[in-house]
């Protein structure tokens, strides 16, 4: 494996040509040709005329402004950026912001830490996963948004935020000083029985050379599998996700892309020695631009299954031209196409097997990559698959000395499928052995807020295979029996 990865660096390095920078950016080294009194806005005007991939002349531009320029092109990747918010951008792309280095959660008892990222203040000061934030500075939480305890948490580096949590029961408070956090663009796990799970969260510059060491970690471990988690994710640099997705093709292409003039330029990947194991997607609505060319292009080369819904459709290609003052126009210039000349934008891709629902997309792919019997774990903060800790989650309702959970979720468990049937109001479950109706108005069975819920007793004595526990505020949910 470590020979492999080696030789990915190697010949990928370079052959994804110039394409590098978020939401599909082509990094051009040839700034605007300006004398330092030219004007910004003629720049601005000059680079859409000549580069701006709908071909649009002068008469139809409102030329009052930058902003009116810009806002003729009905283009929302074309933008104008100032130099402060071009450092903005380019930290968002690369997970940077200054704070203490946590993610946050919320739930009916109020914001919990979800998770500590390794080797930042919060680890140091000695925050945990599941501790509830209780105030900050002083400053209660509770009646606060997410948004509100966030900006207060986060802050000017070298300062210090104090903490209150409460840790089952005890409350402590903990001071932290704010400084430069990179969030990781990914997290892997091995999920038995040899599957890898990998989630990717963005495209930053250093995913790649990341995800080729949690690789060669799983393949290590005995990875037979892998599932690749690109849902929610917006996209990034697109040689790192070229860089990956030459992990498992050998001499192909990524992507094809098309210019205003209908000019077509190819974007190879090269690789003598490609990983040959199965590999699964995981893609919904919000899953965008690189990660749509990495899932495409490897569903074109046959190399991995798509599992979800489908995605945002994001197919056109930004050039960043830095203008004479600092700032920074990111321009659409091309159109691209999946290997086998697909088209993405506005479109998105399908999936293989479509599957509605966080938790139970992750189900079937679990279960399409392997022999799998399931096993849930969900208690107020966290949800644990297969003994992984992983970010979905889905809503419990105990009323009445009942346990209900979302039908999608149940069936997912017993590999089957869920529909509803508005004429009946009810819920049609089918595996490959069993079928069974859960009317909304019958005894266990609930709606509520357009979702629909079962009742772990009721649904099991349809499918005697699943097993459930519901102890100490954590249900688990079991396929075959847990076995």
């Amino acid at each position: 494996m470590t020979d492999r990865i080696r030789s990915i660096r190697a010949l990928v390095s370079g052959k994804v040509l110039p394409l590098c920078l978020a939401l599909l950016l082509v990094c051009t080294p040839v700034a605007a040709s300006a004398t330092e009194n030219y004007d910004i806005k003629q720049e601005v005007i000059d680079l859409v005329l000549n580069y701006h991939v709908s071909g649009v002349q002068l008469e139809d531009l409102d030329t009052e402004s930058i902003e009116t320029v810009i806002a003729s092109l009905n283009d929302p990747y074309t933008e104008y950026l100032s130099s402060d918010r071009w450092q903005q951008f380019v930290d968002s792309m690369e997970n940077n912001y200054i704070g203490i280095g946590i993610r946050v959660g919320s739930n009916e008892k109020g914001f919990f830490v979800i998770e500590v990222f390794q080797d930042t203040p919060a680890e140091k000061a000695g925050l945990l996963a599941g501790d509830y934030i209780v105030a900050v500075n002083g400053m209660k939480a509770e009646g606060m948004t997410l948004k509100e305890l966030v900006g207060y948490i986060t802050g000017t580096p070298g300062t210090s935020v104090t903490i209150a949590v409460d840790r089952s029961g005890e409350t402590l408070e903990l001071t932290v000083e704010r400084s430069g956090i990179h969030v990781p663009p990914l997290t892997a796990e091995l999920m038995e029985p040899g599957i890898g799970y990998v989630r990717v969260t963005s495209f930053s510059s250093d995913v790649d050379e990341l995800f080729f060491e949690e690789m060669e970690r799983l393949q290590e471990e005995g990875m037979k599998a892998l599932i690749l988690d690109l849902r929610n994710n917006p996209g990034g640099y697109l040689d790192s996700a070229g860089r990956m997705a030459a992990l498992f093709v050998d001499d192909g292409v990524l992507i094809y892309a098309r210019d205003r003039d209908g000019r077509e330029q190819t974007y190879v990947m090269r690789n003598m020695n490609p990983l040959d194991i199965p590999v699964f997607i995981l893609i919904n609505e919000y899953s965008a631009s690189a990660s749509e060319v990495l899932a495409g292009s490897l569903q074109d080369h046959g190399v991995a299954r798509l599992v979800g819904k489908t995605s945002y459709g994001k197919g056109s290609v930004q050039s960043l031209f830095h203008l004479s003052d600092g700032s920074v126009l990111k321009l659409t210039v091309q159109e691209y196409l999946t290997p086998k000349r697909r088209p993405v934008n506005l479109v998105g891709l399908e999936p293989d097997v479509v599957v509605h629902g966080d938790v139970p997309q992750l189900i079937a792919a679990l279960q399409l990559a392997g022999e799998v019997n399931v096993n849930i774990k969900l208690d107020a903060e966290s949800l644990t698959i297969n003994g992984v800790p992983v970010l979905d989650r889905f809503s419990v309702i105990r009323e009445n000395g009942r346990v209900y959970v979302p039908a999608r979720v149940l069936a997912a468990l017993v590999e089957g499928i869920a529909t509803w049937d508005a004429e009946t109001r009810s819920v049609l479950i089918r595996s490959a052995w069993v079928e069974a109706e859960y009317a909304v108005d019958s005894e266990g069975v609930l709606l509520r807020n357009g979702v629909s819920y079962i009742a772990l007793n009721r649904f099991q004595t349809a499918f005697p295979s699943f097993a459930w526990i519901d102890e100490d505020g954590t249900v688990t949910l079991m396929e075959d029996g847990g076995k």
